[in-house]
């Protein structure tokens, strides 16, 4: 999660309790996909890392588990407000090995090097992300890790469900039109492999995941749905929908029945995780 800073885009996503609710049902949906990156980058038990971005604390708690209690993971954020849902939830969860710094990875006294730096949904967000790389990269040692997760937000994919012509695919767009008027980088997923060159580290090696599923019980009717609740006063100040037409408190359900009834497959828009040593 990131401010405006130093001539990054605006937070495209509203900063509220409900907000910050909504990014931990997403982590629990996300958690797979991030896990397996990881996993393929080299997370171990007794490492120290650096979560960039931490928000809410959920990548930052799932590196925690992988690391242990014998590792440490410090996750920082610029929003004082997150930190501290951040910090008690670790608090809650009794876990030693997890803190939080307030401050921008770019300038921010972190006590380093780390033996890591991860990061989900966040260089999206910057208006340089291989200069964001390059900050982060200087607090891990030489053969330290490097890996971020982020969504390629395609705009040009006319549909991802089949049949196509459903309401997923409606709000879909919506959503993908409110980040790209926000200015993000919304195809930052497949722009990671030039970034982390241009970082002046080595080709990362990449992976490329989509959710997929259907039925009552796909866990993404109500990502997307929350997603759109989340952006909805940035989709009016664009002028890209009005939210009171969206019907947000039945969109979950609305979305639910429409594939169901047309017994649709469906899937989200790609994430892409990249992974690199350091030099």
């Amino acid at each position: 999660m990131v401010h405006a800073t130093d001539g990054d885009p605006a937070y495209a996503l509203a900063r509220t309790q409900e907000e910050y609710a909504r990014l931990g049902r997403q982590a629990v949906f996300l958690h797979g996909t991030t896990e397996r990156l990881f996993r393929a980058a080299g997370l171990a038990p007794g490492m120290r890392v650096l979560d960039v971005g931490s928000g809410s604390g959920d990548v930052a708690l799932l590196a925690a588990e992988l690391v242990g209690p014998e590792g440490e993971v410090v996750g920082v954020d610029v929003d004082p407000a997150v930190l501290r849902v951040a910090c008690g939830r670790a608090e809650s969860l009794g876990l030693a090995n997890v803190r939080f710094v307030e401050g921008d990875v770019r300038g921010a006294e972190l006590d380093g090097p780390f033996d890591a730096a991860v990061g989900r949904l966040v260089l999206m967000y910057r208006a340089d992300p291989a200069e964001a790389l390059r900050h982060v990269a200087e607090r891990v040692r030489p053969g330290g890790v490097i890996a971020f997760q982020e969504i390629d937000l395609d705009p040009d994919i006319p549909a991802r469900s089949l049949p196509a012509d459903l309401l997923w695919n409606d709000i879909g767009h919506l959503a993908i039109e409110t980040f790209r008027r926000a200015g993000m980088q919304t195809r930052m997923g497949p722009q990671l492999f030039a970034a982390y060159v241009a970082a002046g580290l080595p080709e990362p090696a990449m992976l490329h995941e989509a959710l997929v599923g259907g039925g009552e019980h796909y866990g993404g009717y109500a990502w997307l749905a929350g997603i759109t609740r989340g952006l909805a006063p940035m989709m009016a100040k664009l002028d890209v929908a009005d939210p009171e037409r969206l019907d947000l408190d039945t969109l979950a359900d609305r979305l639910r029945a429409d594939a169901v009834a047309r017994g649709a497959v469906l899937w989200t828009p790609a994430f892409v995780g990249a992974y690199a040593t350091r030099p």
